[in-house]
């Protein structure tokens, strides 16, 4: 008897933490540890241009396993004629995720930056429900060879 009320109990909690912990996808930034902080210094492809990008992590809403990555810029400066006459600079940032659909994982982003603070680059990274690792790196556009320009943006997540 005793047996039995034990796996009746068992049972009735493992229904009803079920039932509680499913719930809907809805826009909302996603608990996570970033172990190398938020901000991203990089270059870009002319004039010595140089810059620092903020990077944020939300999930979008009704998107379940998709993770929403915006890039904001800080500012980003160059040097001589040629930053005055283009004061845009351009930039490749790589994603690397892993997750329960695949281990490291590519998406490569373009955006270009000016130097107004604010500008901002948004792309969706398909992780999937679960356990996730985002890692954001820049590299060199205008190079055949994958340069890197920046350092990491690491997070580590539970995505909805």
């Amino acid at each position: 008897m005793r047996r039995l009320f034990i796996g009746l109990i068992a049972g009735v909690s493992v229904i009803v933490s079920t039932g509680i912990g499913a719930g809907g996808a809805a826009a909302a930034p996603i608990p996570n540890i970033a172990l190398y902080g938020h901000n991203l210094a990089t270059m870009g492809d002319h004039s010595l241009c140089r810059g620092t990008v903020n990077l944020a992590i939300h999930t979008p809403q009704n998107k379940r396993g998709v993770v929403r990555v915006t890039a904001r810029s800080l500012g980003f400066g160059g040097d001589g004629a040629s930053w005055k006459r283009n004061p845009k600079c351009r930039v490749l940032f790589q994603t690397t995720y892993t997750s329960l659909r695949g281990y490291a994982l590519h998406k490569w982003v373009p955006a270009t930056f000016g130097p107004r603070p604010g500008e901002k680059t948004e792309w969706d990274v398909p992780t999937g429900s679960g356990p996730a690792t985002i890692g954001i790196t820049t590299y060199a556009v205008n190079n055949p060879v994958r340069t890197p320009t920046g350092g990491l943006v690491g997070f580590h997540m539970l995505v909805p």
